[in-house]
């Protein structure tokens, strides 16, 4: 936002960008490659908001706004809007990563066990130099491990309900829909949303604002492979990878039309760690779309028009 009630004009205003790129330029010390060696989770962050998967880019965008991270954010998905469109790649599937880390707090056992992966979940949080952990394993396989959502025998039971897909997929890059919104565009609104205004709204249903108490069924961090229909040879080739969070959190159970009942879920998806944003985009993802939570008329995790149009930080900045 421009602040323009000022005296002084286009004169004012050039000095205030000169004096603010002299501020961050005189004190910096970092590279942008020392960024993205050495905050991979401010990295990540931007490369979501930004809805640009470049950890490079993301570094320069810290870089160039002295740390903001809503700024750098802001960088980066201005980068993007000038960036030529070549195609679209295929789905991916994200019971085909390649798992760093995969939770369920659902289940006590699952195929393939939990894999805690990089974490500080368990870590006392006090400001201490050089506290490090000797490694307590004795052997360990560097083998690149594809597990499946730890919810689909349930949903191949029919025990898991699963919503309609839409007919026509949004593009809200490209047109930004009217309601009825398509869940399709949702998800892509949330998937670079900002992830502490989603923790916010996400926390709601669980404070008095809606009835939504989630667990998560499976939680997962890794590499997924981005495939592409060769444009002469017309074969599926396979043009990189990139780092993505995924989660599924189950919900509450709802009787459906047939008589049956099923449980509820919801869906979180993002580029980098993300962990704390999948998980509220999937707590979101089922208040929004499911209608067995009516405690609190007017919740605010159930609104679409609320969260559609206040999770995204670039425009609430």
């Amino acid at each position: 936002m421009g602040y323009v009630a000022i005296k002084g004009g286009e004169k004012a205003i050039e000095n205030s960008l000169t004096f603010y790129e002299e501020q961050i330029e005189s004190k910096q010390t970092l590279q942008a490659s020392d960024i993205e060696n050495s905050l991979p989770y401010a990295v990540d962050k931007v490369i979501s908001e930004g809805s640009l998967y470049s950890k490079k880019l993301a570094a320069v965008a810290i870089q160039k706004a002295g740390g903001d991270l809503l700024t750098a954010a802001f960088f980066l998905r201005a980068h993007r809007s000038s960036c030529a469109r070549i195609g679209v790649a295929k789905t991916i599937n994200t019971d085909k990563m390649y798992l760093k880390r995969r939770i369920s707090s659902a289940f006590k056992d699952i195929k393939g066990g939990q894999i805690l992966g990089p974490s500080n979940d368990y870590q006392v949080k006090l400001i201490l130099k050089n506290v490090k952990h000797s490694p307590k394993w004795s052997e360990y396989s560097d083998e690149r491990v594809q597990l499946e959502s730890a919810l689909k025998p349930l949903r191949e039971d029919g025990l898991v309900k699963v919503l309609p897909k839409d007919k026509e997929i949004a593009d809200i890059t490209r047109i930004f829909p009217n309601a009825p919104y398509p869940r399709s565009a949702v998800m892509q609104v949330m998937a670079r949303g900002e992830g502490g205004s989603m923790l916010a709204f996400a926390y709601t249903t669980m404070r008095g604002y809606g009835d939504v108490h989630p667990t998560i069924g499976d939680l997962r961090i890794g590499l997924s492979d981005v495939e592409y229909t060769h444009p002469f040879s017309k074969k599926s080739v396979k043009i990189g990878e990139i780092e993505v969070s995924a989660c599924e959190s189950v919900t509450s159970f709802e009787k459906q039309e047939d008589g049956s009942v099923q449980l509820t879920s919801g869906f979180g998806f993002c580029f980098g760690v993300n962990e704390t944003k999948v998980i509220s985009m999937s707590i979101l993802d089922a208040s929004l779309f499911n209608s067995a939570y009516t405690i609190g008329s007017g919740a605010i995790a159930s609104d679409v028009d609320m969260i559609i149009h206040h999770i995204d930080g670039i425009e609430s900045q």
